[in-house]
Order: structure tokens, then C-alpha cells, then sequence
């Protein structure tokens, strides 16, 4: 009973550091309380591979579509399923999916579209693939994977390379600098970093730092029931519990203490396959991923 997730890093070079990781999650999900899609700061591409899910939010509203290209969200999508899950995750990078999709990231974040939507070609070749003896546990149908999406990467815009050291940059600090200490070591004017992070990620840096530090929070929370969540919302910057209260509501999720209960840690099981994977995403009620703790200042 419940569901499991695995993930795995895409074992194409040509893909390293533009996809992030490769997941997969399945099983029986009738004791999964309250399943959402909770912000992470990343774009993904999602194939439904199981029986219909319907999603509920601002960026979409409707049955989950076969094969869907997810933006950059800071608005929880909830989940409702309707019978055996199965679904296969592709996680980009924040500032290297829109390019990768050759969608300005502005027209991405913040809405889900199918694939066709986006790249009928694409969405013909994957299609194809897996329609064939495709599953996602097995390396050599990942390896068939890597090459559809290496041929799609050669066919790409390049992404602001700035932009990307930034957004790793701001992702993994322990401190994170002011747009205006951005600005200086990077020879630009805020304004111009301002500009040129919406244009390749989405949203403003200052909004990306929030959604990075609640997506820190929920996936350790996620992990195991933490202690206490006032000493663990305190340790990811925010500055008590009811900080942090706030921001789960503000990004459309229940406060944890309501998002994980006990019933959800049993009815999921978080494991690894074989390999160097890290990170995670959808369903967003299973989750694997250690991060670094930091106090966002932006």
C-alpha cells in the first residue's frame, strides 16, 4: 500500500547540470492524505503513465494531461487520484527548462501545458518512445530518454549563462547576497539582474529566494515528522513558526503540521536507485532529497 519514489541523474553528459533529475513514483495511493504539487522553484516535463489524476490551481485546472511541461510554480496545484499512480518526472533546471522548451520563461511559469502545446515534434517522438517497451526503472529505456532529450538540447536556445551561475548561486548559499551585491559582482545594474532574472527564470529573484527556502522546508519535512517546527523553521531562515505558517498559506498549501501528518508519512516510501541521484519533485507527497540549510536575506 502507498507510494513509492525513486530517482536517478540522466547518464547523457550532454544533459548534466540542464536536467536535474529523473523521478518516478507509483503505487496505490488511497491512504495518501491530501496529495498537491507544492512550488520547488523548477520546470519539469511529466508523464502520466497510471490512471487519471485531476489537478486544481491557478496554473491549471483539469485532468492531468498525458505528457505535460509544468512552469516554474509558486502556487500549490492540488491532486486528486483516481486510482493506481504511476508518473515519471523530468526536472530542469530553473533557467535552463525555458530555453530548453524555446519558451520565453515568463510565458512558462506559473501555467502547466501539454507537451503538444509546446513542441508538437517533441511530444510525437516521445509519444513514440513510449509506446514501446518503455518503463522508467529500466536504465536502457532512461538511456533512449537521454538521447530524445540530447537531440531536443542541439536544437535549443543557449540559456543566460549569468543567469544560471546566479540561480545556482542563490539555490545552494548558506547567506544569500542582496540584488544589489548580486548586481556589483556581476558588473550590472539591479535593475538589469532584475530584468534578465525574470527573463530567464520567471519570477523576481527575491520571490525565487522565498520559493527555494519553502521548498527546502517541505522537503526536509517531508523526509521524516521533524521535532519540533518552530526549531526547524527558525533553521531554514524563516523567522519563527507563524513565518513560516504564512508562507505555506501564501503559496496555497495547508501549514505543514496539517500537510504532514502521521498518515502520510505511512503511506509513502521514499528510496533510491542505484546511482548519484539527488533532488526530487513530483507528487510532491513523496520526497528524498537532503538540502543545505541557509537564511535567505534577498
Amino acid at each position: 500500500m502507498g507510494l513509492a519514489y525513486e530517482e536517478w541523474l540522466p547518464a547523457a553528459a550532454a544533459l548534466r547540470g540542464i536536467v536535474t533529475a529523473y523521478w518516478h513514483v507509483c503505487g496505490d495511493p488511497s491512504d495518501v492524505p491530501a496529495p498537491a504539487v507544492l512550488p520547488d522553484g523548477h520546470v519539469e516535463l511529466v508523464f502520466n503513465l497510471g490512471d487519471a489524476v485531476a489537478l486544481d490551481g491557478p496554473a491549471y485546472t483539469g485532468p492531468q494531461p498525458d505528457r505535460a511541461v509544468v512552469g516554474l510554480l509558486s502556487q500549490t496545484l492540488q491532486m486528486k487520484y483516481l486510482g493506481a499512480v504511476e508518473t515519471f518526472g523530468i526536472r530542469f533546471h530553473p533557467a535552463r527548462g525555458p530555453s530548453f522548451f524555446g519558451l520565453t520563461a515568463t510565458a512558462l511559469a506559473e501555467r502547466l501545458f501539454t507537451l503538444r502545446e509546446v513542441s508538437a515534434p517533441l511530444d510525437a517522438t516521445i509519444e513514440y518512445l513510449l509506446a514501446g517497451d518503455w518503463r522508467a526503472q529500466s536504465g536502457k529505456s532512461r538511456a533512449a530518454l537521454d538521447g530524445v532529450l540530447a537531440d531536443q538540447l542541439a536544437r535549443a536556445a543557449p540559456a543566460d549563462s549569468d543567469i544560471v551561475t546566479l540561480v545556482d548561486r542563490l539555490s545552494g548559499a548558506d547567506l544569500v547576497p542582496s540584488v544589489e551585491e548580486i548586481a556589483e559582482d556581476l558588473g550590472l545594474s539591479p535593475r538589469q539582474v532584475q530584468r534578465r532574472f525574470v527573463t530567464a527564470v520567471g519570477i523576481p529573484p527575491k520571490r525565487f529566494v522565498r520559493v527555494i527556502r519553502f521548498a527546502r522546508l517541505w522537503q526536509m519535512a517531508s523526509m521524516s515528522p521533524p521535532e519540533a517546527w518552530a526549531s526547524l523553521a527558525v533553521d531554514y531562515g524563516f523567522a519563527d513558526q507563524a513565518h513560516m505558517v504564512r508562507e505555506f498559506r501564501s503559496f496555497g498549501a495547508e501549514p505543514p503540521a496539517h500537510f504532514f501528518k502521521p498518515e502520510w508519512y505511512g503511506a509513502t516510501e521514499l528510496s533510491r536507485a542505484s546511482g548519484p541521484a539527488k533532488g526530487q519533485r513530483r507528487p510532491k507527497n513523496v520526497r528524498s532529497v537532503q538540502y543545505r540549510r541557509g537564511q535567505p536575506r534577498l
